[in-house]
């Protein structure tokens, strides 16, 4: 019998489930995988991660563990019976603190491991199973009293997400697996991004950025020895992405050449006995490790390269336009790489072995469910739908793709999203990704799928300055921010008003980060569009510079210089030096926490505007850092789409 649908309401997005992680079992036959959804309700809603379990062959998934918590980072014990993870379910009620646990596969009552204050980050196993590494704080982080004044003393002194970097110091701890007190192996200092255990368990590897003498990502690859406590600086690299062991004598790691923010990261493989790094996807022109930004509890979800048993190559995810790709790269001989699973979506890397990858696979009409990739066949096995009957009772939008030719040598890709039972053309917003070297692609993004069902085509595309299109696409706006991509989004939208899709005089804007830098710049220098909602952006380069986390380094790289050499240059670029010129009825959100682009950048766009006699308003989202309003709380991400779409309705009925 069919299904009546219905377009997509608000409370539907937060009945999505979407698969962030997970891990297969030593011989193959089981993947424990984690389940993201919303619980609760009203002021106690809030993002919960529990842990399933599927069997590989098919069948039905079963949950393993409740919804006290958070958990994520799932690892399979060597004798496949237990799997150890991370989870916030502690003593403290919804505390975010992450705590180790050990859960055995057949049921039963997770075990906690860890019970420190300060909680535990990253971690790994040891091969053997018997010992645990992972990254933790000496103690717990305390709030400033009244008269514990702060003097500051290096470059890079703050972290968007964590504060002031003067006291926030991890080391690599080890601790038995079956439990016991935790020991450091190293000094705490700086902020530990990811570890990983030789396969012969005798040195642990490390990626340790926020040290005292780096800039903003600036960062080391380290490796310690697990008896000696001898600790080494492999490489100095800023911006690392990824860091596994190809043999008990080689690392690979993902990083941008140069150390360019504004390059694509390449897949590097580095010996640690002071053999010097070597590209190992230096020909393929794209980013290796994917740079997707997915605007849903999905943007969570991180890839783990997977290395064959010989230690000869390693699988890594790869954008390719707007598609999240698998490649496999060889790790010694000449150069060789090549895609092995693809297709219009976006592919997560969750774990592997020789047979098979486990991956989440995701398009922008379906949240990311479980598939199993089989090496030999190249055939796909959907291990879950966590998603079918809540799809069945909505009518999703059609997408539409395109690439739009903008000047000889340059095209844009885009898509748009039509909204069921309209009748074009439509009322359309242009929503714009940040970076501004990431992209948008096939993925679920549930802003875009909340404005579809308001009766909105909600479009977007990857202007020059994306990821995905190679390095001369990605660095052509260096010294030009705003003037490349303007022209970029002309070219779609003009395609999108030209084949009866969009309503010329009902266009709206809008963009987080980077995309609230471009919204604001397009309503300075346009007259095109009925109502902007720019986020969390960049809008005057000069104080940008000094207030932002990022400001010296990012702004340096993509101005081309300092201020005080180019201050012209800075100001021209600056969406503040054309708010004068400005018409378009605009909204402009901010969270007050955010050390990326702090309210500053909001404050003196607010003022411009509303002196040069435009219709401005200003939500100040408390408790929010930056991008913590598209992937954050449940109730902050429900307040802030309701303000955005409330100012949609107002100006473009």
């Amino acid at each position: 019998m069919a299904t009546n649908r219905r377009p997509l309401r608000q409370d539907d997005i937060y009945r999505a489930k979407y698969v962030m992680g997970g891990a297969l079992s030593p011989d193959g036959s089981q993947a424990v995988y984690v389940l993201s959804e919303t619980v609760g309700g009203g002021d106690d809603e809030r993002q919960s991660g529990s842990l399933w379990r599927v069997a590989t062959r098919g069948g039905r998934a079963r949950r393993l563990t409740a919804e006290a918590g958070d958990d994520s980072s799932p690892r399979f014990a060597p004798d496949g019976k237990s799997v150890f993870f991370l989870s916030s379910r502690s003593d403290v009620q919804h505390s975010d603190v992450q705590q180790l646990y050990r859960i055995a596969l057949d049921g039963g009552e997770a075990r906690q491991l860890t019970r420190l204050p300060q909680g535990v980050t990253a971690f790994d196993l040891s091969p053997d199973g018997r010992t645990l590494a992972f990254a933790a704080l000496a103690g717990p982080p305390t709030q400033p009293g009244p008269n514990d004044h702060v003097r500051i003393t290096r470059s890079w002194f703050r972290f968007d997400g964590l504060g002031y970097l003067h006291d926030f110091g991890q080391a690599v701890h080890l601790m038995p697996s079956r439990g016991g007190k935790p020991r450091a192996i190293t000094g705490f200092e700086g902020v530990i991004a990811d570890i990983a255990w030789s396969p012969d368990g005798t040195r642990i590897a490390y990626h340790l950025t926020g040290a005292q003498e780096h800039e903003f990502m600036g960062g080391s690859l380290r490796v310690v020895d697990v008896e000696s406590r001898q600790d080494e600086t492999l490489i100095e690299t800023p911006m690392l992405q990824a860091l596994f062991w190809c043999d008990p004598e080689r690392l690979g790691y993902l990083a941008s050449p140069g150390g360019s923010f504004a390059r694509q990261p390449q897949l590097h493989v580095v010996g640690t006995r002071g053999k010097r790094p070597r590209s190992r996807s230096a020909g393929l022109d794209l980013p290796v490790g994917g740079l997707f930004q997915i605007n849903s509890p999905a943007a969570r979800a991180t890839s783990k390269p997977v290395v064959d048993a010989g230690g000869a190559a390693a699988f890594l995810p790869v954008c390719n336009g707007g598609e999240g790709h698998i490649y496999r790269f060889a790790l010694t001989g000449r150069e060789d790489c090549a895609a092995v699973a693809k297709g219009p979506r976006i592919a997560t890397l969750l774990d592997g072995n020789d047979r098979h990858l486990l991956l989440a696979v995701q398009t922008p009409n379906t949240p990311p469910e479980l598939v199993l990739f089989d090496h030999a066949t190249r055939a796909e096995h959907a291990l879950t739908s966590h998603n079918r009957s809540w799809r069945a009772r909505i009518s999703w939008p059609e997408i539409e793709a395109m690439t739009v030719p903008v000047k000889r040598g340059v095209e844009v890709e885009g898509w748009v999203l039509k909204p069921p039972g309209g009748t074009p053309p439509y009322k359309t917003v242009l929503y714009i990704h940040g970076g501004p070297h990431a992209a948008f692609g096939l993925g679920f993004n549930a802003d875009f799928q909340e404005l579809a069902g308001a009766g909105y085509a909600l479009a977007w595309c990857n202007p020059r300055g994306s990821t995905g299109y190679g390095d001369a696409f990605s660095t052509a706006i260096l010294g030009r921010w705003g003037k490349p991509e303007h022209q970029d989004f002309d070219a779609f939208l003009d395609r999108l008003v030209e084949t009866g899709v969009a309503d010329p005089d009902r266009l709206g804007v809008t963009g987080v980060s980077g995309g609230g830098h471009l919204s604001a710049w397009l309503i300075g220098n346009s007259r095109r569009f009925r109502a902007a909602v720019p986020e969390q952006g960049v809008y005057n380069m000069l104080s940008m510079w000094g207030v932002s986390d990022a400001g010296t380094a990012l702004i340096s790289l993509e101005m081309g210089g300092e201020p005080h050499r180019i201050p012209d240059r800075y100001w021209a670029l600056s969406p503040l030096a054309h708010a004068h010129k400005c018409r378009t009825p605009t909204l402009l959100i901010q969270g007050e926490n955010d050390l990326r682009c702090p309210m500053q950048q909001a404050e003196e766009f607010y003022t411009a505007l509303r002196h040069g006699g435009c219709e401005v308003e200003l939500l100040r989202l408390q408790n929010c850092s930056h991008g913590l309003e598209v992937s954050g709380p449940p109730p902050l991400r429900r307040y802030r789409m309701n303000a955005m779409r409330e100012w949609f309705d107002r100006h473009m009925a």
